[in-house]
């Protein structure tokens, strides 16, 4: 049986071809277009659609990622491994990324062509939505110090903060603080102060256990400060040299909200299996999507707990999953909508007629969409999600008008 891993690395020749000139393979790479070239064209039935009982100034997509390649101290950073052929999972996944945001071939051009096209993208939207960047701290041991050999990517407060600053009208920015840290609550403040409107982790690539002791004063903090946290619930692609994917375990995100913090679980934590921490003598795994689904219906949680839309559309989710999401009334005051950012445009993964055959797509509405991904996969993300329905239920405006959950967050 062909496991995720091996999948991901028979991807990596077709995925490297744009880095190297190729602009086209078979379909599976993005031809990474721009919005003036020839048959870029959104269909004005989608764009009614998708902006039918929107206010564009309380549109906020939460989960968008910045990347980049840099030598000082206050770039981001990819670990060498991600970038050698010699690791063929770890460079299938970086090259997938890297032709989804459109890098190109110059290692030294990433960073800005990173940021140019995510404005270029984000300009295709109306006036007044926004955009959360997140920062990403790296992997670190318990005594709180960075190990750069096992930090897939690193991505500084600062940086993030100033992409932010040159376009306020589009962006706004999220820190990201490993607990771990000896200045950890110094960081959190100094980051609050700064305008950050909330803190971005990856438990499984930082290194981190939601569930420990250790993090309860840094919970407190994020409630004094009012600051959500957004963790990433759910599998990880398998980076990390003796990673721990239980980290991902929704339930260990309990810990920050018994403390009085607010939660946003990326992606609804719709990929994998973990132990029942709630049933220690069980010896089988849940699929991670019912343990979340457990966590939405403790009602002690309710108004600080949501769940991020960013990447459930792409494959490998739990069957059924989706048409829940989409169908399930009483959660949808908490679900926020995010595009997970480069990832819609992978074009590798990301298939509408598994869409279609799911039943939470019509037909006619993935022939609409499909060009609009090599374009603007922003953009393709927004209204793919705006036409999913379940048995005719869809998701309200209020998943998409997601700032009300931020910091400081409010549009007049």
């Amino acid at each position: 049986m062909t496991t995720r891993r091996q999948a991901l690395a028979a991807l990596a020749l077709p995925a490297a071809l744009p880095l190297a000139g190729c602009r086209d393979w078979f379909g599976l790479v993005n031809p990474c277009a721009n919005a003036g070239d020839p048959g870029h064209r959104v269909d004005p039935t989608l764009i009614a659609r998708a902006w039918a009982g929107l206010d564009p100034r309380q549109v906020l997509d939460l989960h968008v990622h910045v990347a980049g390649e840099g030598s000082g101290p206050g770039d981001p950073w990819v670990n060498p491994a991600m970038k050698s052929i010699a690791n063929p999972f770890s460079y299938a996944h970086f090259a997938l990324m890297a032709n989804a945001a459109c890098l190109g071939d110059d290692p030294a051009n990433w960073s800005r062509r990173y940021a140019s096209r995510l404005s270029a993208l984000a300009d295709e939207f109306p006036r007044g939505a926004r955009f959360l960047l997140l920062a990403l701290d790296g992997y670190r041991g318990e005594d709180g110090r960075l190990d750069r050999g096992r930090t897939v990517f690193l991505v500084p407060d600062a940086y993030v903060a100033g992409i932010t600053a040159g376009d306020p009208g589009r962006f706004l920015w999220c820190a990201s603080v490993h607990p771990y840290r000896d200045d950890a609550i110094a960081r959190l403040r100094s980051a609050a102060a700064a305008g950050a409107r909330a803190v971005k982790w990856v438990p499984y690539f930082m290194g981190i256990d939601p569930a420990s002791p250790r993090c309860r004063p840094f919970y407190r903090e994020l409630a004094r400060l009012r600051l959500p946290l957004i963790s990433h619930g759910g599998w990880q692609h398998a980076l990390v040299e003796d990673g721990r994917q239980d980290l991902g375990n929704p339930l260990r995100l309990r810990a920050p909200l018994e403390e009085g913090a607010t939660v946003i679980v990326s992606h609804c934590a719709m990929q994998g299996e973990f132990p029942d921490l709630d049933n220690p003598r069980s010896l089988k795994p849940r699929p991670s999507f019912d343990l979340f689904a457990r966590l939405m219906a403790e009602p002690q949680h309710r108004g600080r707990l949501f769940g991020d839309l960013s990447a459930v559309v792409l494959g490998g989710r739990q069957p059924g999953a989706l048409a829940t999401l989409l169908s399930r009334h009483e959660w949808h005051p908490w679900l926020l909508n995010g595009s997970d950012y480069p990832g819609p445009g992978i074009v590798a993964v990301m298939g509408m007629k598994g869409l279609v055959e799911e039943g939470v797509l019509a037909a006619d509405d993935a022939a609409r969409l499909a060009h609009i991904q090599h374009h603007n996969p922003l953009l393709f993300d927004f209204h793919l999600k705006r036409c999913l329905a379940w048995q005719g239920e869809r998701w309200p405006a209020s998943v998409f008008e997601t700032g009300r959950v931020l910091r400081g967050h409010t549009r007049q």
